[in-house]
């Protein structure tokens, strides 16, 4: 299975779901039975199984991404010895967030643990012996392609979709970036509990990327919040939600590239706010559009993208205003890789406030090779929150803190990313070692950038919050000093 063909046709779904095992081992040899439970051996049905139906079914199976299904022993057998050098090289399930350094509690993880990694290659040196059909975990429903993966988190399906006009990727191309906008869909003031965007099945697989964009009237302060939170020097006060309304003539028309909401890649669908009391606001009259990045497969292929949007009860406030922010995104003009070099790229920024991370979203492009984020306190003292050693372009993996993990920094935190290129000919991923390669959108091109979520929040309930992780035990390493 090659990491294009996970691209092109794997989806990594966040949020909780439920699963479904379709093992069939009524053809399964009496005798592997009976070898199985006299030598105590690892079995499919006793100790593959339900690793399988918890971490790989998600994708591999009938209606999933991956390019072949998992789900019975019947289907797995031919594909054993694969599965096990994709396992212990740590390939698949695509996780490849350092073990050994930073934050472990991601509310996402679907990698295994060396025990199961263990329990698979035995497994598979063994034999890969079926077992008793007895011995297999109950069966899980999957819930249906065309569901939004969030609407089980709230219990209900979202209050409004909005949908991208129709476009068609020619099947013979260059990268290409779809910005479209759409009419108001917004009749109303609404603070978001959650959004999630998904491409349509049937586009999925020229969708690199899609990233939901608002068109919206704001403040001058809350405008250029993302430029001015780079260099430190914005007053958080102006995020805190508030039941006061705007003066409408105070308010600057839109930004004509927008500013990002929401994003679905490969390895992400959506983004979730309610568990820290926050949430984006979007306010009536407010335009919902699209930055799409898109791949030729070699058909024509239509592209259809939707955006789902849950709201909090009217007249309920957010305690906070969550933001997306790119970290390092400003140094990234200043990628410049010679042929056949590898390069390190680093970037800066300054907590203008205290702060809750709620995710970890390296993004580069072939050429990535690690990616690091890293916390330089008010007082000198360094954390790494998390590092990517392998990175893999194909997966654009959101990993996900869990409430009581996510880091709480204080004002004045430097957050410095770290990113490195390999352009040489060691890199199987590297479409040209010879191509001097400079910034750009093109996959060919280079990033280098964290897509985060980011919550400023006050100082009174920032000692809150670290007394309370304190308390509990589960502040970061810096916090307990």
């Amino acid at each position: 299975m090659s990491e294009t063909q996970g691209r092109r046709r794997f989806r990594l779904v966040l949020g909780p779901s439920s699963v479904a095992l379709l093992a069939t081992l009524a053809l399964t040899p009496a005798h592997a039975q009976n070898r199985s439970a006299q030598t105590g051996a690892v079995t499919f049905a006793k100790d593959i199984a339900p690793i399988f139906q918890e971490k790989c079914e998600l994708c591999h199976r009938a209606e999933g991404m991956a390019p072949m299904s998992l789900a019975t022993y019947s289907e797995i057998r031919p594909w054993v010895r694969s599965i096990k050098a994709k396992v212990v090289g740590r390939d698949m399930p695509p996780w490849y967030v350092d073990k050994t350094v930073g934050i472990q509690k991601f509310a996402n993880d679907r990698s295994l643990s060396d025990r199961e990694i263990d329990l698979i290659a035995r497994w598979v040196d063994g034999g890969a012996l079926p077992g008793d059909p007895k011995d297999l975990p109950k069966a899980k429903a999957w819930p249906r392609d065309d569901v939004w993966q969030f609407a089980e988190y709230f219990g209900r399906p979202p209050d409004l979709v909005v949908k991208s006009p129709d476009y068609a990727m020619p099947a013979v191309s260059q990268d290409r970036w779809w910005e479209v906008r759409g009419t108001p869909a917004v009749p109303e003031d609404r603070w978001v509990a959650g959004t999630e965007t998904r491409p349509a099945r049937r586009s999925r697989k020229v969708v690199h990327h899609a990233t939901t964009m608002l068109f919206q009237k704001e403040t001058a302060e809350v405008r250029d919040l993302v430029r001015s939170a780079r260099t430190g020097k914005i007053d958080p006060s102006v995020l805190y939600p508030s039941d006061k309304k705007d003066d409408p003539a105070k308010l600057l028309d839109p930004s004509p590239s927008g500013q990002a909401f929401s994003e679905w890649a490969v390895g992400k669908n959506g983004e979730l706010y309610v568990e820290h009391d926050a949430g984006q606001f979007l306010r009536a009259g407010s335009e919902i559009g699209w930055d799409i990045h898109l791949n030729a497969s070699g058909e024509a292929t239509p592209v259809e993208v939707e955006t789902a949007f849950w709201f909090y009860p009217k007249n309920t406030l957010p305690r906070y205003r969550a933001m997306m922010t790119p970290f390092g995104y400003a140094q990234s003009y200043d990628i410049d890789i010679p042929p056949g070099q590898v390069s390190r790229l680093e970037g800066y920024t300054t907590l203008p406030a205290p702060a809750i991370i709620l995710n970890f979203q390296p993004h580069m492009h072939f050429r990535g090779k690690a990616f690091s984020m890293e916390a330089i306190y008010p007082d000198g003292r360094r954390e790494v929150l998390n590092s990517v050693p392998q990175y893999r372009f194909n997966w654009h993996i959101n990993y996900v803190y869990a409430k009581d993990s996510a880091p709480v920094l204080p004002r004045g935190t430097v957050i410095k990313t770290t990113a490195w290129h390999d352009n040489t000919a060691a890199n199987k991923f590297n479409p040209d070692p010879a191509q001097w390669v400079t910034f750009g959108q093109r996959s060919v091109d280079e990033m280098a950038h964290a897509n985060e979520v980011v919550i400023y929040i006050s100082d009174a309930d920032y000692e809150r919050i670290v007394a309370e992780r304190k308390k509990a035990g589960t502040t970061t390493q810096q916090q307990q000093q």
